[in-house]
């Protein structure tokens, strides 16, 4: 049934460098021979082509189809001919894609949202940025686009908490995890935290503390060392005010 539904379709897909990412496109492209996927994934260094080539497809989990369908060669030319990898960032506005990339997006007939930050000690407002903000900005793309894409969100395992046995999909306020909290409340929140942060690592006091630790790492390293090394402690500091907030805030 889900294979017949998927025939011929276009499908986008985020979070493919991730290990359930990975696993669904190997499974579509194994069991699914006629649909085509768009990879929407954070470009780095070398492009998003080379890193879709280097994370997802040199996985072990791709084995079992380079057998099937041939060998190395034909694999690469099978996935060259139905993937097609984007730059895109689910934490940025638009997920930073450039109009090449929106049109490709607005040709799909379905979008699996699967990325997200799984880390349980993530900074409060790196979460909020991907697992809150990611979705709101997929559903803000595809309308302004005019996508009527089906979309599929993929949440975490814990999205139940600590409930034992069934836990049907309902409206979440009709639930009984609904919390009345408004999630731009949230955001700003978080956004206020960074910069509070931020603002409080580079006081005077706090810079002198991070440039003596930085001494004390370093010994007699030149300038640019001493300033590199700074701005690392100063950074770690944020990232632990950050990562203590979020724990808080869960």
């Amino acid at each position: 049934m889900i294979r017949q539904r998927l025939s011929g379709k276009r499908i986008a897909i985020t979070g493919a460098t991730g290990f359930l990412g990975t696993a669904l496109v190997e499974r579509l492209l194994r069991t699914v021979p006629d649909c085509e996927l768009l990879l929407i994934v954070r470009a780095g260094r070398r492009g998003a082509g080379d890193r879709v080539a280097r994370e997802v497809f040199r996985n072990d989990a791709f084995e079992r189809l380079r057998n099937e369908v041939g060998g190395a060669k034909a694999f690469d030319e099978m996935t060259a001919r139905r993937v097609v990898a984007i730059a895109g960032d689910v934490s940025v506005d638009g997920l930073g894609l450039d109009d090449d990339g929106r049109r490709a997006l607005a040709s799909c007939d379905i979008f699996i949202h699967s990325a997200a930050t799984v880390s349980f000690d993530s900074p409060l407002d790196s979460a909020v940025e991907v697992n809150l903000l990611g979705p709101v900005r997929i559903v803000q793309l595809m309308n302004e686009i005019g996508s009527t894409a089906h979309l599929v969100a993929v949440s975490t395992c814990y999205v139940a908490g600590s409930r034992r046995g069934a836990a049907p999909e309902e409206l979440i306020d009709e639930s009984p995890f609904f919390v009345d909290v408004d999630w731009r409340q949230e955001v700003d929140a978080a956004r206020r935290a960074r910069l509070d942060a931020e603002t409080s690592s580079r006081t005077p006091d706090r810079l002198a503390k991070f440039r003596k630790g930085a001494r004390h790492e370093l010994g007699a390293a030149g300038t640019p060392l001493l300033a590199e090394k700074t701005e690392s402690l100063r950074s770690t500091w944020v990232t632990d005010r950050m990562i203590a907030a979020g724990r808080a805030r869960a």
